[in-house]
Parts: structure tokens; C-alpha cells; sequence
């Protein structure tokens, strides 16, 4: 099973600090601690506990990191 977690205004599947890590292809770790720092997109909500982001935010952060010459490979796509 792979649950999705969807904003129901926009659509867009919302992703947990893992799932963007994973598709980013950074450490959880790494990846909450550039957004804490206003390197990544910020949070969207939070949601049981959970903190999420907009994945298509991620991924264009993902995409303009790759333009300046940041990290250029991913470990796979989250969803």
C-alpha cells in the first residue's frame, strides 16, 4: 500500500520531510534543515503530526538546484 496524502484545494500531492529527501535525493535530515534555513520550499501544514511540503514546489526547487550546479542525481521518485 502506498498511501497519498492530497490538498484538496490544488490537487497536488503533499509530501512528508522523507519523501522529499528521498526525491531530492538528500538525507531527511539534510533536507529539514534547508528548509529551516530558507534553502528549500517552506511547509504548506501540518497535518496529524505530520509536516508537509507541496511536491511540486520540491521538485522545482529539485529542478533549480540542478540548474545552479547543486546536487544533480535523485535516489528515486517519491509520490
Amino acid at each position: 500500500m502506498r498511501p497519498t496524502i492530497i490538498d484538496s484545494d490544488s490537487g497536488r500531492p503533499l509530501w512528508t520531510a522523507a519523501q522529499c529527501a528521498e526525491y531530492s535525493g538528500t538525507a531527511r535530515g539534510t533536507f529539514t534543515s534547508y528548509a529551516g534555513r530558507g534553502r528549500a520550499p517552506e511547509p504548506v501544514t501540518k497535518y496529524q503530526g505530520l509536516t508537509l511540503w507541496d511536491s511540486e514546489a520540491v521538485k522545482g526547487w529539485h529542478e533549480s538546484r540542478q540548474q545552479r550546479g547543486g546536487f544533480t542525481s535523485r535516489a528515486g521518485e517519491a509520490s
